[in-house]
Parts: C-alpha cells; structure tokens; sequence
C-alpha cells in the first residue's frame, strides 16, 4: 500500500462521476492514519437558489444512525448498566414481542444485529403516527417470520426500541445522551435529530428523487420527511465533516484526545460481525459475477464486508431525499463516506469505494460501470411496475357495496388506525398523517400508491357470511401472511345510552337469556345456569362473543323503534329470540 496519497485527481474524478450519474450534489470525505486528507462537497445542496455543497452541508444519515445507537449500548455496557448476552427483559420488563418464548431470550446483540425473528413492518414507524415510545407497546402484535437467531433479519423497529432502552437505563433522552456523551466530545457541531431543527441551519441538503412519473430522465425536489419517529434507528443529521469525526473515533478504539468515551473492548464489540447476510456479497445478488465483496455480515450497528481482500467496517443510509455510505477499515487505518442529496442512489457508493481504492493504492474498480446500468435498470423496473400491474387486473368487475359502505374507522393493534372516507365517488384511506387516494383493482380489492416510496399495493376488503365489510387485508410486511386490520364498531355501539335499550330477558327457544351491562360500554349475554359471554360490537345492531366468531347477536327493532327481539347464531344455527321483559 502506498504510503502518501495523491488527492488531486479526487476532485476530478467526484466531478465527472456527478455529471454522469446527474445528481443534484455530493459531498465526501477521506481519512488516512487519524487524519482528514480530503473533504469536499460538489453541486448543489440547493438546486433552484444555486446554493453548493460544502464539507459542512448537513445531511440526513437515515441507518448510519445505528452505529451511534450500538455504541451508546456500549458506554451502558461499560458503566455495567446493561450487559450484552442477558436477556433484555431483566432489565426492561416491558419489552415483549409476539411470542413469549422469544421475548424471554431476546437480548441487546439480537436486537442490534437484526436476529429476533422480527422483520421490518416499516410502515408502523414511516407514516408518523407514532412516537418511537408508542412503537415499543406496538411490538407484541406483529408477526414474527423467523425463530431468534436462526436468520438475518433488517428491522428498524429494533433500533426504536434499542433508544428507549438508553433513555430507561440512562434517565436520559436518546437525543441528550447521544448530545453529551458523544456529538459534543467529538466537536460533531453540525449534528442534530430533527429535519426540522436541521432546516433551521445556514447550510442543509434539499432533498431530491427521480421523477419515475416522467419518460426521460428527471430530478425533483420532494419532501422531507420528519424522522423524530425514528430515533435511534435513522434519526441523525450530520455533515460528511462531522462522520470523519465519527470514522476517526472508531478507528481510535474510542478515544478523543487523551480521553476514553468508551472502552476498546466494548466498542470493538459493535464491529465484530454476529451474524452472515450473504457469503457471495450482497452485490451478487444484482451482479453475480462481481467478484469484489465477500462475506457480507452484520454486527451492531454495523454491516462488515470483505473488500478485495480487506477487513471493512460499513453502514448505509438511505431516507427519502439522501443516501449515504460510510466505511473504516480498522487493519488500514483508512476510512471514508460520500452521501448524496438524492433517494435511491448508487452513486455514494461508487464515490466511497473509488475513495478507498485510491487510498489503498489499488487500480480503482470500475464503480461507475458496475453501479450505473444497476440504478437504470431499477429505476426502469419502477417506471414500469404501474403498467405490469394493470396486467394482473381482472377486468369488467366492480365492489360488492357503494363505496360509502366501505367508508369507516378500522384498526390493527400493531399498525394503528386507517380511516376511509367516500369522496366524488372515490375512496381515500388515511393512515399517519398521509391521506392516500385508491383506485378501484378488481371486485373488492383497491389499489393505494404510496407516492414517496414509489410503490403501488392492494387492500382487499372482507366481507363476512352476514354481508358487513369487518376489515380488509393487505400485505404490508412481505414475510408474514397478509395483515388483517378490523373496522372499529361505530362509535354509539359503545355508548351506554344506546346499550340501555338492549337490555332485558329474552327467550331462546324455551330457554332465558339476559342481555346486561359490562361497565359503561359493553354488554353481556347469560343463559341461565351458564357462565356469561362477553360481546363486542361489529356494526349496525350485530355483536359477537368476544371469545369466538361462531356466536353472534344481531339485534332488531319494531316499527315503534323498540327493541323487541335478536337472532341468536351459533354452530350454524339461527334462532329467534323473544323480548320477554
């Protein structure tokens, strides 16, 4: 390797892999031996006001947030607040997922290696409905699609919950701590947690994405997205400055000056590899006969790969509007990050590697050649999925209902609330704080287009044996079976009042069964001599037992208004009951 690193031509070379790729702008920095050796931004942070980037451009990191959250694990584990193999529940109670077995044995290294069993689910957190708290009592209701530890699983989800471990274990917020114990020691002065405290500064990032709406080539600008939901997992915004104060900590095993933030030991922890994504490389997957990565694994909070035969320590970020890729390698002592002010970007990739290479003393690969057909292929695939979509459409049908049957409040209690209204003759669904238009597909399923992510999914409505719409299923996660989210019962069904009038003895074919209250908002239905059955509301004047969808009680009105009898299903089985007092 070569002693002495000539950067001259690194201005160059990021120039014209800028024009080629088209991006709105970059910035990247180099380190060699502890040292920044070259540190730049080109183009523009700001397309339409001509603004360009700098060194000191802030940007959103998205995942490279991991590895501040995996070493804040660390200090804990130093300060014997934490330890890394117990189970997680010793000292966090609360923390549960959806099988018990599970969370009794999850502990910090599964959760920050993507080993729980736990896929991603990432629509929980992306639609901002809930805090990164709120996400956590979320977790025991979503399907798991693996057993712990027996597969390589990404979730970001983990990282929300990793944060409000620290804050519990620390008495402090994931911001302040991540603030105190390392932003302000490394001088990071140029950092935040917040896209709305970042558009504060003199000098941020503008995000921008393809237009895939657009038969040629086209860049827009698009909104930020607020990632305070995402704490611990993508939160951080940084300058690419700010990341060789970060690069050049880990390579320094963890110290500042004369000062140890955190012990070797514990720090090197987050960079040994736990787990295996992809003996060939994770690029093989796309291009099989690359022959440059090997043994792509992940660690804690970073993924390791095996670069042309050297030991790389590497994470990525990817948010709406920016994606970025940062990597040391600690036997070198050499590391470097590009980040681009663009969605869905290879071109931070081919930036940082070339960085590397040059650094190492390599012939550079040809990154731009390798990467570049990759992104238009991609992108191509995007342009096109709409129509290839339409192909799969069974045509000349139509919805059961008027789309005002449809309309309602329905929830799962993992996701959260969806809520539907009818208007001119649409449907719209609002999930988060986004309103999504459907389009009708075929029969009763909709097509929804989730605009920032580029993606087009169907929800299909469910219609029970009594012909009510109860929910409808979609498969927002694509490991696990498709989602069933339930339309919450209007709001009257629980209301005492309205309750009241059901109320009383009934007879049901010789025998007498009482209707009474549970509470202010609930009903209970007891044969005589028979333990109670708990009901719950489904629509209009019909409740079921609690406990089984095979019983159900559908309520009827004379033509005075009174109540006067219900139809009592069970086992097949309609029978007429008789209000008798």
């Amino acid at each position: 390797m070569k002693q002495s690193v000539d950067t001259r031509k690194f201005d160059n070379h990021l120039m014209e892999t800028l024009e080629l790729w088209r991006a709105p702008g970059i910035a990247a920095i180099a380190i060699k031996d502890n040292e920044v050796i070259y540190s730049k931004g080109f183009g523009y942070r700001d397309v339409a006001n001509k603004l360009l980037m700098t060194k000191d451009t802030t940007h959103p990191i998205a995942s490279c947030t991991k590895s501040f959250t995996s070493t804040a694990i660390a200090m804990l584990v130093d300060e014997g607040k934490l330890e890394w193999n117990t189970p997680i529940q010793e000292f966090i109670p609360r923390f549960r997922l959806k099988d018990f077995v599970t969370s009794s044995r999850v502990t910090i290294v599964d959760i920050l290696s993507h080993r729980t069993g736990l896929p991603r689910h990432e629509m929980i957190w992306i639609n901002d409905e809930f805090t990164y708290r709120q996400i956590l009592d979320r977790l025991p209701y979503l399907d798991l699609s693996a057993d712990i530890r027996m597969k390589y699983q990404y979730c970001n989800l983990m990282y929300l919950a990793a944060s409000v471990i620290i804050e519990e274990l620390s008495g402090v917020s994931y911001n302040e701590f991540i603030s105190k114990r390392i932003f302000k020691p490394l001088g990071m002065k140029n950092s935040n947690f917040s896209v709305t405290d970042m558009q504060k500064t003199p000098n941020y990032a503008k995000p921008y994405k393809i237009d895939y709406q657009k038969e040629e080539f086209d860049i827009i600008e698009c909104e930020f997205i607020a990632n305070d939901s995402a704490t611990g997992a993508g939160c951080i915004n940084a300058s690419v400055d700010d990341m060789g104060k970060w690069l050049i900590f880990h390579l320094n095993n963890g110290m500042v000056g004369n000062k140890q933030l955190v012990s070797p030991e514990n720090l090197r922890m987050t960079h040994d590899p736990v787990i295996i994504e992809s003996v060939q490389g994770i690029l093989s997957m796309y291009i099989p006969e690359q022959k440059v990565f090997r043994m792509n694994t992940y660690a804690l909070g970073w993924m390791g790969v095996m670069y042309r035969g050297y030991r790389v320590v590497t994470h990525s970020g990817g948010i709406d509007g920016s994606t970025c890729r940062m990597a040391f390698l600690p036997d070198e002592n050499i590391g470097a990050m590009a980040i681009v002010n663009q969605s869905n970007s290879y071109l931070q990739v081919a930036a940082m590697y070339h960085l590397v290479d040059k650094i190492l003393g390599l012939d550079p690969v040809d990154w731009n050649g390798l990467l570049k057909p990759l992104e238009d292929s991609q992108t191509k695939v995007i342009k096109e999925s709409g129509d290839q979509s339409l192909k799969l459409r069974k045509t000349n049908t139509k919805p059961t209902f008027d789309l005002q049957e449809y309309a309602g409040t329905y929830n799962h209690p993992g996701y959260g609330t969806f809520n539907f209204r009818e208007v001119d003759g649409e449907l719209k669904v609002k999930y988060g704080t986004i309103e999504y238009p459907l389009t009708h597909y075929h029969y009763d399923t909709f097509q929804f287009e989730v605009t920032r992510l580029d993606f087009k999914d169907l929800l299909t409505f469910q219609i029970d044996s009594n012909g009510e719409v109860i929910g409808f299923s979609i498969k927002l996660e694509d490991t696990v079976p498709p989602i069933l989210v339930r339309r919450v019962p209007d709001k009257y069904m629980s209301d005492k009042r309205f309750l009241s009038t059901l109320l009383g003895k009934y007879d049901v074919a010789g025998q007498i069964v009482e209707i009474s209250l549970k509470g202010d908002n609930s009903i209970i239905c007891v044969p005589s001599g028979q333990q109670a059955i708990e009901l719950e509301a489904v629509r209009g004047m019909r409740f079921k037992s609690k406990d089984s969808d095979l019983l159900s009680i559908t309520f009827k009105k004379d033509e005075s208004g009174q109540i006067t009898e219900f139809a009592y299903v069970s086992g097949g089985f309609v029978i007429p009951a008789k209000k008798i007092e």
